[in-house]
């Protein structure tokens, strides 16, 4: 099976007998016409964090953001032996399950007059412009290093490869961002010492398990579990991930005991998820080209970033303000030696792999992209990669399913140290600063990107496309917070605190509002919360705010 070329780890596979009798279709609507929903008022479908995402960077909502007409999930979901599994507002349709005379049910389905097509493999094309990107501030000084620093005990080459430790040492260590993990499964990751100090500070915001229906991604597949600890794990003179500090979304899409298209739609699912809770980057060692079913195949035509869904899904991520990061594979010299699905989309990294001496290594798979683009993009250690078993014990592990994770949470890491960067920015910079920058090619692309080639700039207020019109600090906090606001206006004002689901945990209304207003936050959990302010005229701004 084609996962066991990305995983390169040795699984048992079983049959579940129970889908025996279960046939899955697309099902595509024409259009969006009868929705209660409105680009305009984006608060009815889009929770605070994914809003002040668009808002901070400048992206635009989109009809994909509209969730699905309701009335067309009905009429589905209303014919005979026909269940509805899950929608996607990105490429507006549907995931069913058939039961029994799936003839008779697809034609009652096609029969629907805003259908226009079902299909176990539905391959189409859709261009989607890109946002435009805010300008490039040039940098204006480096901030010192501080004189921390870190014993990253087999994780250390992998860090110094990459200039790391530079940014950790000067804090930035993920503090404030949010990472979703797409993967098979994070099994006993919560009983696993080396993220002791990661659930003890809320770390885990929270999970989804998108092939059985639930939340718990702790009872499946280990691959998962060691992709986080490239980024998350903490055990001093053992390990330490490359994003220690920042907050994850464990969402499992793929299930390791099958290939079938479906799982591509579980991911789709699972990506707008994360960017319903407001993740900052969305990091994937997943990727597809051959299936059980092999009617299902992909083909290298396929490889052009908008044929296959969950590449076309990829893009529209990346496309929202997401930083999206996928593995290019690890099907160098075997009979699909080139990159899968989605690591041909145009707007993401993809990333490679190489060893300790910066050699590409022997598996890591190939470029170009069927319509001629370079890829991968970038590539980080997955050459004898340092990680995680799931009791603590830690080993050298083969495959780009490490170097990805290595390289999303140092971007992170990054892009948290140059917050006036739009996603894109951030991939397009790192390109710059690599190793490979003047000669790309598809093996390495353009190489390994310097996270400290680029100096920390101090930016002007004004300079950030955030046109809130308050300050929050500190921020991050520990209990207190103080509001000012920069221009004081006659009548009420309404401050509420969301949590990243979008549920407001406080809410404040001022009559007379002072210049300054404090708070105690001290009883709210650590993690991630967007605070609103608006009046009678305005629907106001969101920030994120970060207790600690």
């Amino acid at each position: 099976m084609n996962k066991n070329k990305f995983f390169l780890i040795a699984c048992l596979f079983g049959m579940i007998g129970s889908f025996q009798s279960q046939t899955k279709h697309w099902v595509k609507f024409a259009n969006k016409t009868g929705t209660p929903y409105t680009i305009g008022n984006p608060s009815a479908f889009l929770t605070p964090a994914a809003i002040a995402r668009r808002t901070t960077y400048n992206v635009p909502i989109h009809f994909t953001d509209l969730p699905v007409t309701p009335s067309y999930i009905t009429q589905v979901d209303n014919v005979a032996n026909v269940s509805i599994l899950y929608v996607s507002k990105w490429l507006n349709g549907a995931v069913v399950s058939i039961t029994t005379g799936s003839a008779t049910a697809l034609a009652a389905i096609n029969s629907l007059t805003f259908v226009t097509g079902t299909s176990l493999v539905n391959k189409y094309k859709l261009d989607i412009p890109k946002v435009e990107e805010p300008p490039f501030i040039a940098n204006q000084e480096m901030r010192s290093a501080s004189s921390v620093t870190f014993n990253y005990g087999g994780s250390n080459w992998q860090t110094q490869q990459l200039n790391l430790a530079c940014l950790h040492s000067q804090g930035y260590r993920g503090q404030g961002m949010v990472i979703a993990v797409l993967d098979a499964g994070f099994k006993d990751a919560n009983l696993n010492p080396v993220y002791d100090s990661l659930f003890a500070r809320g770390g885990v915001l929270g999970t989804r398990d998108f092939v059985s229906g639930n939340t718990n991604v702790y009872d499946d597949d280990t691959h998962g579990e060691m992709v986080l600890s490239c980024m998350a794990a903490i055990k001093p003179g053992v390990i330490m991930g490359s994003a220690p500090r920042a907050d994850y979304w464990l969402l499992r899409t793929e299930d390791a005991n099958t290939e079938k298209l479906v799982e591509e739609y579980n991911w789709i699912r699972g990506a707008e998820f994360a960017d319903s809770v407001g993740a900052d980057v969305l990091t994937t060692s997943l990727g597809y080209t051959e299936f059980d079913n092999t009617s299902q195949n992909h083909t290298f035509a396929d490889l052009d970033g908008k044929t296959a869904p969950m590449s076309i899904a990829a893009n529209l991520a990346a496309r929202k303000g997401l930083l999206v990061l996928n593995s290019a594979g690890n099907g160098n010299g075997s009979g699909w030696p080139k990159i899968g699905i989605p690591a041909d989309a145009d707007s993401i990294c993809t990333v490679g792999a190489i060893d300790s001496l910066s050699n590409v290594t022997s598996f890591s798979s190939l470029g170009p992209t069927a319509d001629g683009r370079i890829k991968p993009d970038l590539v980080a250690r997955g050459g004898n990669a340092w990680v995680s078993g799931t009791t603590g014990n830690c080993f050298q592990a083969n495959g780009t399913s490490f170097s990805c994770p290595i390289l999303a949470g140092a971007m992170t890491c990054f892009w948290q140290s140059h917050p006036y960067l739009n996603a894109y920015k951030v991939i397009d910079t790192l390109r710059k600063t690599a190793s490979n920058f003047a000669t790309p090619n598809n093996s390495r692309g353009w190489g390994t990107p310097n996270m400290c080639a680029v100096p920390i700039t101090t930016v002007a207020k004004h300079h950030l496309p955030d046109p809130a019109n308050f300050i929050v600090s500190p921020n991050p906090f520990n209990s207190l917070i103080s509001i000012k606001l920069e221009q004081v206006t006659p009548g009420a004002i309404t401050i509420q605190v969301y949590n990243v689901l979008g549920s407001v945990v406080r809410t404040y209304k001022e009559t007379n509002p002072a210049a300054i207003l404090n708070y105690d936050l001290s009883d709210l959990n650590s993690g991630v919360y967007f605070i609103k302010l608006s009046s009678n005229n305005s629907e106001g701004q969101l920030k994120k705010i970060v207790k600690q």
